[in-house]
């Protein structure tokens, strides 16, 4: 902290002794055309762009600044400094005269307005540098930073030959200038992020990177011609002014780039939606589940969601009924066009033993001439209950639109909840009430078992074990990993409040949230906000989640996490054990700006043989036959006495004292535990 204020003040120092140094040279130079005075006032520039640069960059980290904000500020930027050329000749009139003069003797007054006129556009420069960074950089999934500093290393060059060699020869600086120019169209392509902005945002992207091209061209054409504006700049850096040129064309091809490439990218931007469609269908679930018990309306609902994450044209659910098949739920399609898909895909054999979503063509099937509609490619996913297909989930498309297999997949999900929604909601209609209770609780184990991952991934980096001790009670304990990217290792480790099978699917609806926010965003902190955000539609305060998302870069042996009110971390490195419990309320408990403004993100730099530990109050929380519990101190005195074991080991001895400690007592809360050792160098 005390660092950060130093490096702080050391920016803001250079920032204005670099406009102190620029306002006494020109105003003392009397028209002095001197090599060194002028390299020396490029220098200065050049040292006042780094120093307001990273000031920029701070207060974008620090204030979170998304990519399409940036992007309105970058035009703001440009509009201020368009509009502060065309109305600075009412202001500058004598400075116009003695630029004339060739540089004769400012007065104060005349130089104030000059170093204010060179200040605004040094400060746009080094906002649009720093966010063409930022752009740069982002969602790349090699860091390389080569090409960038190559056109930092050039651009520097191009202005620096220009006040060295300008009335000597001009070929160097034009060299100069077309590499860095090279440099700048080749750093423009391999815009990834925005892959990650909605069909909406891309829109508006769209706009604003049009409007950046045509205010960064104008600005290109003023400082490239002979102008008050470029002359202006020249009286107080030559150097500066083919840098912030430069600056300006790399914005105009960026954006000129990103214009064509988010008009290419719009048809992908319903990929996007698709997919947050599909986390609000896991959420709308979640309360159906716990909610409603009529068979009927669960069918209804559970088609209507169908067709919102498939998008497709119509939907319905059969039944087995012995050797036949029942349709119990449609919409949108008629019974006699059902009735031939029916027959065309079951009782023919077509699809009767799928065991995943297929796809399925009617443009030239023996059916198509038989439908009173123009449907053109069905989704048919089985309801599976363990290993039984009850029935079969079906969706379908007009007009010659295909399903894919993304779609495929996203259905095939979809149905497993369906076919657990079903498969519960019949029980509650047709057993009594202790028979009932019962197979609910059967169902949810059967489903939490299934939503844990079934085996632990391996890594050479990173050793990992887990184990999983439900309760007798169905509860809400549940851990998943996220190994999509091969740089890094994610995982979730979380306690939904309760038991029974509402905490049981509060859990399946908080890990599917996890499960679509991991693949679309990279910060602990920011995912849990994130999930935070999309339970408040949803989640009811008696059902508040705790949770600590987590993540380890092969690259850089960083473990970064943030915990919402779940237990602490421990780290047992060179013997020590170090607890970590950084601030944070447990998902569910506050859904305002509270949330975020208590919620920490840890990094931790790991060492060879570290042991990171992760659990669930099971532990901690497991009682013996006097009431007392197994407490925190029991639970890491049997982690330092095993500490220098394999984690297998270290796993086996914990639930081992647990047993003995509780001495047969009922298990009434989930007990999971997931220990990490790194074992790079």
């Amino acid at each position: 902290m005390y660092l950060n204020r130093i490096l702080k003040s050391i920016h803001s120092t250079i920032s204005l002794a670099s406009i102190a140094a620029l306002f006494i040279i020109v105003n003392f130079q009397s028209g002095s055309n001197l090599v060194l005075l002028s390299l020396l006032q490029d220098i200065i520039s050049i040292a006042l762009i780094f120093a307001l640069s990273v000031k920029i960059k701070e207060w974008i980290r620090v204030n979170k600044i998304s990519f399409l904000n940036l992007t309105v500020a970058v035009a703001v930027i440009l509009g201020i400094m368009l509009t502060t050329i065309w109305i600075s000749p009412m202001f500058m009139d004598e400075l116009i005269q003695k630029i004339k003069k060739e540089f004769s003797l400012f007065s104060f007054a005349s130089n104030i307005v000059g170093i204010l006129y060179f200040c605004v556009f040094a400060i746009g420069a080094a906002f649009i540098f720093v966010v063409l960074k930022e752009f740069y950089f982002s969602k790349r999934i090699k860091y390389n930073p080569v090409y960038f500093q190559l056109l930092i290393i050039f651009a520097i060059l191009s202005a620096s030959s220009y006040t060295l060699l300008k009335n000597i020869n001009d070929a160097i600086p034009t060299a100069f200038m077309v590499v860095t120019t090279i440099l700048i169209i080749k750093n423009s392509f391999g815009i990834s992020w925005i892959a990650f902005l909605n069909k909406k945002e891309k829109y508006k992207l769209l706009f604003i990177s049009l409007t950046i091209t045509v205010l960064a061209s104008v600005l290109a054409g003023y400082s490239a011609d002979i102008s008050l504006h470029s002359e202006t700049l020249i009286t107080y850096s030559s150097g500066f002014t083919k840098l912030s040129l430069l600056i300006l064309i790399y914005a105009l091809v960026y954006f000129g780039v990103l214009f064509f490439t988010v008009l290419f990218h719009l048809p992908t931007a319903e990929a996007f939606d698709r997919k947050a469609e599909e986390v609000s269908s896991l959420q709308l679930f979640s309360t159906l589940i716990n909610q409603v018990i009529d068979f009927d309306e669960m069918a209804d609902t559970i088609t209507d969601l169908t067709r919102k994450v498939s998008s497709a044209d119509a939907s319905w659910i059969v039944l087995k009924n012995g050797n036949t098949y029942e349709t119990i739920s449609q919409k949108n399609i008629s019974e006699k066009d059902i009735v031939e898909i029916n027959n065309y895909l079951l009782y023919s054999g077509e699809c009767k033993n799928i065991t995943k979503a297929k796809i399925c063509f009617l443009e030239k099937s023996s059916i198509k001439s038989k439908l009173s509609e123009n449907l053109y490619s069905v989704i048919i996913s089985p309801l599976r209950t363990q290993t039984e297909v009850k029935g079969y989930l079906l969706a379908a498309r007009k007009s010659g639109l295909l399903f894919y297999e993304d779609e495929a997949r996203a259905i095939n999900a979809f149905s497993e909840y369906a076919s657990i929604a079903l498969e519960n909601s019949r029980l509650l209609n047709e057993s009594i009430e202790k028979e009932r209770l019962k197979k609910e609780l059967d169902v949810a184990r059967e489903m939490q078992r299934k939503l844990l991952p079934a085996v632990d991934p391996k890594f050479k980096e990173l050793q990992i074990c887990s184990v999983f001790i439900p309760a007798f009670e169905v509860g809400g304990d549940f851990y998943d990993y996220y190994t999509e990217n091969k740089n890094e290792f994610s995982f979730i480790i979380g306690d939904v409040a309760g038991k029974g099978i509402s905490a049981a699917f509060v859990m399946a609806e908080v890990k599917g949230i996890f499960e679509s926010l991991s693949g679309i965003l990279f910060s602990p902190k920011e995912i849990l906000i994130r999930a935070n955000k999309i339970l408040s539609r949803t989640l009811h305060r008696k059902n508040f989640v705790s949770a600590l998302y987590g993540k380890i870069n092969f690259f850089t042996s960083e473990f970064e996490f943030a915990r919402a009110g779940h237990c602490p971390v421990l780290l047992v490195s060179e013997g020590q054990i170090i607890k970590y419990q950084p601030k944070g309320l447990a998902l569910g408990l506050d859904f305002s700006e509270g949330f975020a403004d208590n919620l920490d993100e840890v990094k931790i730099k790991l060492q060879k043989g570290d042991t990171l530990i992760f659990y669930t109050d099971g532990i901690t929380e497991s009682k013996n036959m006097s009431n007392e519990d197994f407490g925190e101190g029991r639970f890491i005195e049997t982690i330092r006495n095993n500490s220098d074991k394999e984690i297998t080991h270290i796993a086996k001895e914990i639930i081992s004292e647990i047993s003995l400690f509780a001495n047969n007592t009922t298990q009434y809360d989930d007990i999971t535990l997931l220990i990490l050792r790194w074992k790079k160098n």
